[in-house]
């Protein structure tokens, strides 16, 4: 849930502040560190770390001879940002209902006339981060009408939560519930726990993985009693990698596998979002999910396309 890189920003940032301390009195000064590099780097910081790294790097190639004092104030502005960022999870930690951030999107087509087709989309992601920490609660839904018939139901919850014993290393646990009625399924429920493990993380790039054991149950649609059953053990392997490809693009992918002795099942979804201003965003998203023994007469793969916008709060 998304950043993106804030370098053209900065650029832009630098040039002007290194331009003013040209201009400024102080700026041949060996005594003090120049105003203006120390206005760029405390306006860099309020971004990102990306930020203050390239505001950092500019300022001491245009003043080799202050290089002490500008990383000095650079690493005194990381260590107060991160102090600053555990504060606010510290605060998150005792409250429930404080340290949520997330999106909500939604995405809708209506055709007419030959065909009469009525598409929609809509989900919503909350995040909450605290020291140790990470809870991730998700809900969707993709109907779709054709011809004054129902022609997809799809609806699914799921939550995640994520203990951090390191900053890399964490233990996970979820729990998932979906609906999907034209691929066989009245419910189905799975729970796992694992481990996981964030192998990148820095530059606008980061790669986590992880799994473990767990349990689902099937429900399977028109097969009452005990025989529209299925309750298996499954292991769960995922990973999710995002990239930030601008200061307003990033690409995301993530790869769900349930392998199961009845039931094996891999979803996999694609998302290029771009950023339209501080609240909004377009995200078009194409998602794959391959069951290899579906109910009967229904078919092993199912693909969906969705173009939402999305809403960041």
């Amino acid at each position: 849930m998304g950043m993106f890189k804030t370098a053209p920003h900065v650029a832009a940032l630098a040039f002007s502040g290194l331009i003013a301390v040209a201009l400024s009195p102080a700026a041949h000064s060996q005594d003090a560190l120049p105003a203006g590099v120390e206005a760029m780097l405390r306006q860099a910081a309020g971004r990102d770390a990306a930020a203050l790294d390239l505001a950092e790097s500019l300022a001491r190639d245009a003043f080799p001879d202050q290089a002490e004092p500008i990383a000095a104030l650079a690493g005194s502005l990381r260590k107060d940002k991160k102090e600053a960022e555990r504060a606010v999870k510290r605060q998150a930690a005792s409250n429930i209902l404080a340290g949520w951030s997330g999106e909500a999107e939604a995405g809708a087509a209506l055709s007419t006339g030959n065909s009469d087709d009525r598409t929609l989309s809509l989900r919503v992601d909350l995040l909450k981060e605290t020291v140790k920490w990470r809870h991730e609660v998700t809900a969707g839904a993709d109907l779709q009408r054709a011809d004054g018939q129902n022609s997809k139901e799809r609806f699914e919850a799921g939550y995640e939560a994520n203990y951090f014993i390191s900053p890399r290393f964490y233990a996970a646990g979820e729990f998932g519930w979906e609906r999907d009625t034209f691929a066989g399924y009245r419910h189905r429920l799975t729970e796992t726990v694992g481990a996981g493990y964030v192998v990148i993380d820095g530059d606008g790039t980061r790669l986590s993985v992880e799994g473990g054991p767990g349990a689902r149950h099937t429900f399977i649609v028109d097969t009452p009693g005990e025989a529209g059953e299925q309750h298996e053990f499954v292991f769960r392997a995922a990973a999710d990698f995002t990239q930030d490809l601008s200061d307003s693009a990033k690409f995301a992918q993530s790869l769900k596998t349930l392998v199961g002795a009845k039931n094996t099942t891999v979803e996999a979804t694609s998302s290029l979002t771009a950023r339209i201003n501080a609240l909004f965003s377009a995200r078009v998203a194409f998602t794959l999910r391959h069951e290899t023994d579906p109910p009967d007469d229904r078919k092993a793969t199912d693909t969906l396309s969705r173009a939402t916008l999305v809403y960041s709060f």
